[in-house]
């Protein structure tokens, strides 16, 4: 097993720590492995720094109609602009306000993180295709932990995208998952976290099988 493999295998299990959805919750997610960057660096973050992503759909629920075999979802998240860190007990906590996601759906099959970005194809190969999604940010913290891993979370309020056909009454929209700094997670030059996430729509339904339509009318 290869170093970067097993970075990815400790992500995996931090984030079934850190998505723990209630039973009586209808859940539709998509998974996504990516990089993160901020301005100024991390650590430390610094008042005013913004905090940039960029990520890729490894798996999307039935109900999304999405085959990522010959499409895929891309996410951007920009405008996030930290309050500063805090550290308290070994764990360093950086809220942001602001911010928006966009999930876009396309085709091309073209995401390309580069190298020191924004460069030409980060973020521009994450926002090509038709709008899956946008949300703007109403919370989002990351974690730090000891040896280069944490968590993050975040909610949103969903405004647009062909995924909720407009806006979504009495729904929940979180992106959550979990981070490595790690040097030895082959982190491309540039950037400051290989993430492994997920991106879930909540409604406190009971479960049960349902096209995407009858879950989008579920949610309304």
């Amino acid at each position: 097993m290869t170093n970067r493999m097993m970075k990815w295998g400790v992500l995996a299990g931090l984030l079934a720590v850190v998505l723990a959805v209630p039973a009586s919750a209808q859940v539709a997610k998509i998974d996504y492995l990516g990089y993160g960057y901020e301005t100024g660096g991390i650590l430390p973050s610094n008042a005013g720094d913004e905090l940039v992503i960029e990520a890729v759909a490894t798996g999307a629920d039935a109900v999304f109609g999405v085959d990522l075999g010959v499409t895929e979802l891309t996410f951007h998240v920009s405008g996030l602009i930290s309050t500063g860190e805090i550290v308290s007990g070994g764990t360093t906590t950086v809220n942001y306000s602001g911010g928006m996601l966009e999930i876009y759906q396309d085709a091309a099959m073209n995401a390309d993180w580069g190298i020191n970005p924004p460069n030409p194809t980060a973020p521009a190969t994450f926002t090509d295709g038709d709008l899956f999604f946008q949300g703007a940010f109403t919370s989002f913290t990351l974690y730090f932990a000891s040896g280069g891993y944490g968590s993050f979370e975040g909610d949103l309020d969903g405004l647009a995208g062909s995924a909720i056909d407009g806006s979504c009454n009495g729904c929940v929209y979180t992106w959550a998952g979990a981070f490595t700094t790690d040097a030895g997670a082959q982190i491309p030059a540039g950037y400051d976290l290989q993430i492994d996430g997920v991106f879930q729509i909540d409604s406190a339904v009971a479960t049960e099988n349902a096209s995407w339509g009858s879950v989008k009318a579920l949610f309304n």
